[in-house]
Formats: structure tokens, C-alpha cells, sequence
């Protein structure tokens, strides 16, 4: 039998919690009445206590921002998966997956860079097959911005209101010339992500919203996923989001926008301020719905278009991918992959 932990509500406005740290290890047994999370707003903080006994399956990364209602841990009256134990010769253990120990031995990663209080996966491993930093040295609360343009103070302006994140440096093309954005300095470029990321510093977030006025985002997205980067999600406090939208990650959700019941979000996207999207609408990757537009009930939008600014999509509408509609434009019907849109045409 399955219970699912799900990430509560702290305040009555906050759709998304921080799940700030797992007090148990993945795998172990705990206790009804068991304190196993700490999660926290900007305005409090609590402890989730699981109210079964049980083995405890995580499913979420302690430093993320979790939406309420999402399951974070399972609790199973015995461990679903199998695990290896290995003897080192300093006498500690190493207590992982036949999936995780199958990766690991298939790419000849080093069984002593892994840490021995917690039970190793798959997404543990899969991280060292790009670098072999320590997952010991992962410095979870930091993170870069890749990008120094608009979206990147944007990005920047929204992480600092929430402290939850420190943001450790700006990823700038012009680096070294430009030395700092906002008060945060400028620390490098493309040829120092390898660097970064072997320090440690796993999460950032892709704040590159055009390239010589043409949309270009899904270019350094997968570049930086790549590598092996982790991605977030930045929110404004401000925005509206339904309980039952999903959202996938390295989405910039700007102040005053709206996203409607039951709508699909996907990975890299930029929701600007002040956009309406309505209910049951699917956003594909690496889209931009710009500031002012609006999106009627159960549209679909392909991976990499541009919705311009001040938009309107009527109600079923279907938008294919690597599509730019101009600002102002206003869709009754479906665009095809690849075009570009204008007002009055």
C-alpha cells in the first residue's frame, strides 16, 4: 500500500512552497508522527510530519519550489526498489539502486565521490557522467543567471524579493567588459559553465529572451541542459496561477500575469507581465507569450513561438511551432509551423 505526502499550504496566497530540507534519507524507515521535511514561504516556515509508519520514497529535491497539492514522498510499507550495499575499504558503505549502480558502473564513476548517509539514485548519477563534481558539493541556494539583458533583471529582481535563492553571478556574453547587472556581478561566460558547474553550482536560469530582435530561447536552453544544469522556476509573487495548472521548469512568470485552470505549461518559457492565458490551454517549449497578450480557452502553442505583445488568440485555436506573431495581432484561426505573422495581413 501507497501513501502520498503532499506539499501543503502554508499561506493562503502561496501556490508554491519551499521544500527547504528532507530530515530523513531517502529509502529509510520512519515513524508516524515523524518530522521528515522542513518547508518554508517568505513569510513562515514549518515542519511536514508524515502521519503513517513506513519506508519513505522522495520524489522531490530539497531547495525547490514545490506547488501545493504536489506529491513529494511516498510511504510504502516495503521498498520498491532494490539496493545495492558496497564496502569501501575506509569501511563506510555505499547504499544505492541497480539502476543508479548500473549507470555508475557503465560509466566508470567513482563510487567514493558519492555520498554514504542517503540512499543514491538514478539522478544522482547521472549528473557526474557530464562532471565529476561532488554531489557533497552541490551548493543548492546559489544560483546563476545566463543572460544580462531585460529578463535577467527581471529574473534577478524577482529572486532577490523571495530570498530563496542567492544569486551568485550573471552568464554574460560581454564578460569580461561588463563587470556587474543590479549590483550582482558578471562573472563569466560560455567558456566558464564547465568551471561552475564542477564547483558546484548546478541551478540556473536561462534569461536570454532574443538574439538580434529574433526570439532565441530554445538554443541556450538545451545548450545549458546540456551540461547538465538544473532549471527553475522564477514567479512573481504577484501572479495568478490556478491551483491546477502544471508547470514544467526554467519558466519566467512575470508580475500581473494570469494562467487559467488546467493549463499546460512547459519548460523555457516566458510569460510576460500582465498576459492572460485562459483555461486549458497548452504552452509547448521554449515559448514566449509577451506583455498584454491574451489567450482564449484551450489554445495550443507550439515549442519555440512568439506571441507578440498586446495578442489576442481566439478560443481553440491552434499555433504551430517556430511561429512569431507581430505585436497587436489578433488569431482566428490556426497558424501553421514557421510563420511569421503581421497585423493586417
Amino acid at each position: 500500500m501507497e501513501n502520498k505526502i503532499e506539499m501543503p499550504r502554508l499561506g493562503v496566497n502561496d501556490d508554491f512552497v519551499l521544500l527547504a530540507e528532507w530530515t530523513v534519507d531517502n529509502g529509510s524507515m520512519v515513524e508516524k508522527g515523524q518530522t521528515i521535511a522542513c518547508i518554508e514561504t517568505t513569510k513562515e516556515a514549518s515542519e511536514i510530519v508524515t502521519p503513517w509508519a513506513g519506508f519513505i520514497k522522495i520524489t522531490e529535491i530539497a531547495g525547490q519550489d514545490i506547488q501545493v497539492g504536489k506529491t513529494i514522498a511516498i510511504i510504502t510499507e516495503r521498498l520498491t526498489e532494490e539496493v545495492d550495499t558496497t564496502q569501501m575499504q575506509e569501511g563506510s558503505q555505499v547504499r544505492m539502486t541497480k539502476k543508479a549502480r548500473i549507470i555508475a558502473e557503465k560509466y566508470g564513476i567513482n563510487l567514493k565521490d558519492l555520498p554514504t548517509d542517503r540512499l543514491i539514485k538514478e539522478r544522482d548519477i547521472l549528473p557526474l557522467i557530464k562532471l565529476p563534481y561532488s554531489i557533497e558539493n552541490s551548493r543548492a541556494n546559489k544560483i546563476l543567471i545566463y543572460g544580462g539583458g531585460g529578463f535577467g533583471k527581471i529574473a534577478a529582481d524577482i529572486l532577490r524579493l523571495q530570498h530563496i535563492y542567492e544569486v551568485l553571478g550573471f552568464i554574460d556574453s560581454n564578460y569580461p567588459e561588463k563587470k556587474e547587472i543590479l549590483s550582482i556581478p558578471v562573472i563569466g561566460n560560455d567558456d566558464n559553465l564547465e568551471q561552475l558547474l564542477h564547483d558546484g553550482y548546478t541551478k540556473i536560469f536561462n534569461a536570454v529572451g532574443f538574439l538580434n530582435k529574433g526570439h532565441w530561447r530554445k538554443a541556450p536552453y538545451e545548450k545549458l541542459k546540456s551540461f547538465g544544469f538544473e532549471f527553475i522556476n522564477v514567479i512573481h509573487q504577484s501572479s495568478i496561477i490556478e491551483q491546477s495548472v502544471q508547470i514544467g521548469v526554467g519558466n519566467l512568470i512575470c508580475a500581473g500575469a494570469i494562467i487559467g485552470s488546467e493549463t499546460q505549461i512547459g519548460n523555457n518559457c516566458i510569460i510576460n507581465a500582465g498576459s492572460i492565458i485562459s483555461h486549458d490551454c497548452i504552452i509547448s517549449d521554449s515559448c514566449h507569450i509577451a506583455s498584454g497578450a491574451v489567450l482564449a480557452g484551450m489554445v495550443i502553442v507550439g515549442e519555440n513561438t512568439l506571441i507578440g505583445q498586446n495578442c489576442t488568440i481566439y478560443s481553440n485555436v491552434k499555433i504551430g511551432k517556430n511561429v512569431v506573431i507581430q505585436n497587436g495581432c489578433h488569431i482566428f484561426k490556426d497558424v501553421g509551423d514557421g510563420e511569421v505573422v503581421f497585423m493586417n495581413t
